[in-house]
Order: structure tokens, then C-alpha cells, then sequence
């Protein structure tokens, strides 16, 4: 399959949506409190449109399918500023990294990384490292960061209040 990977502009906010559901209904897979609200798609879409498209500090990156102009993979990149304590300088992190079932296993994953870790490292950002979550039992997603030289820094536990 041939795709473009490109940064995502206000005319691809709907088509967004779907692909932003597919990654939500993933998450939920392992935790149902990923679900997303019913007003979700609106606050998603105004997010992306008021914060992403054109911005300093973050974009969305897609493939498209050429020859369909179908999106079918998404991830999102943001600046992160210093940290106010720790020696934590501006870094990247990586959101709502996606593509769709239908055409995994053919690098389109890893082409949407590698064209946020060029617009990370590039001006005017030049941060000297980027992150990206997994959620706990999702050993494909995890491999694939394995295999692409992202090393774990942070295991990320919780507990329900209340219980003993």
C-alpha cells in the first residue's frame, strides 16, 4: 500500500474523528474508563482545530491512503516545557499514536514516528528526546517502541482510594 504521511490540516478534523475513535475503542480494550463521553467528538475536534493545526507546540501527523484519501493512521506530537524541579527541559511527547487494523504490519506506524521525530528535532523545537505511553497490556504497542529504540523510564501504577 502506498500513503502520504503528512501533518493533518482543519480540513481533516472529521475524518480525524474516526481514527481518534478507533484508538479510543483500543485503549478501552484494555481499560473501560478510555471509553470516550458522548460529548467527546465536539471538545476533540475544537481541541484540535484551536490548539493543533498550524501551532508552535503541536501537531497531528496522518497517513493517507493515495489513490483513496482515506486516513489510516494518526499520532499526535506536543512540546512539553521545562520542568519546574527536575533537570526536565523541553521534550516531546507523542499522543494518540494509531493505525488502523486493516493496514497494520505494513510501517505505517513507523512512518508516522519517524515524521514526528523529525518535526521534534528540527526548528524551532530541537528537543533532545520525545516519550510516548503504552498502556499496561498492550505488548504489540510495546514491542513495536522496543523495536524502535525507545527505552521504558516511568512504570505508572495505580490504586483504587479507599481500599486497603
Amino acid at each position: 500500500m502506498a500513503y502520504e504521511v503528512r501533518h493533518a490540516t482543519s480540513e481533516d478534523g472529521e475524518d480525524l474523528i474516526e481514527l481518534w475513535h478507533g484508538f479510543t475503542d483500543h485503549l478501552s480494550e484494555y481499560d473501560d474508563r478510555y471509553q470516550h463521553k458522548d460529548e467527546a467528538d465536539s471538545r476533540w475536534l475544537s481541541y484540535f482545530e484551536n490548539q493543533l493545526v498550524d501551532s508552535k507546540y503541536g501537531t497531528v501527523v496522518v497517513a493517507e491512503e493515495e489513490g483513496t484519501g482515506d486516513l489510516v493512521g494518526v499520532l499526535e506530537a506536543r512540546v512539553m516545557g521545562d520542568h519546574p524541579i527536575f533537570r526536565l527541559e523541553d521534550h516531546g511527547y507523542i499522543n494518540g499514536h494509531y493505525v488502523r487494523e486493516s493496514h497494520r504490519g505494513e510501517g505505517v506506524g513507523r512512518a508516522l514516528l519517524e515524521k514526528a521525530d523529525d518535526w521534534f528535532s528540527g526548528p524551532p523545537h530541537e528537543v533532545d528526546f520525545y516519550r510516548i505511553d503504552v498502556i499496561d497490556g498492550d505488548e504489540e504497542a510495546a514491542a513495536l517502541y522496543d523495536d524502535l529504540g525507545f527505552e521504558p523510564v516511568e512504570h505508572v501504577y495505580e490504586k483504587s482510594a479507599g481500599s486497603r
